[in-house]
């Protein structure tokens, strides 16, 4: 019986994940990696000359002084919920053209 009850609950949590429309599901980020020398106006200028790189890759605000759990070599984001095969290229692309620019990583939304 006990088992029984472990399985009802766990169908029970996949239908409940698989029926949301949960935005923190759906969320996925691509995190640009700088050399160490780069410059805080290396890294602004990266995301200001790539905002616009690909249709659905936007760049994340620059984190604040305040701003907690960022460290400055993974500060500079971009969304990228809907974005395509194509747009990430094109990103990336645009991304390797910037200065202290050494990759990009694209986490699973599951962490």
């Amino acid at each position: 019986m006990p088992q029984l009850t472990v399985g009802l609950a766990a169908a029970g949590c996949l239908a409940g994940l698989t029926g949301c429309n949960n935005a923190n599901l759906t969320r996925r980020e691509a995190v640009v990696h700088f050399d160490p020398s780069a410059t805080v106006a290396d890294h602004n200028a990266a995301r200001a000359a790539c905002a616009t790189a690909a249709p659905n890759a936007s760049p994340e605000p620059a984190p604040s002084a305040t701003t907690r759990g960022v460290s400055p070599p993974y500060d500079v984001r971009f969304r990228v919920d809907h974005a395509s095969d194509r747009d990430l290229n094109q990103l990336e692309q645009c991304l390797r053209h910037q200065r202290g620019v050494v990759g990009i990583d694209i986490p699973d939304a599951d962490g």
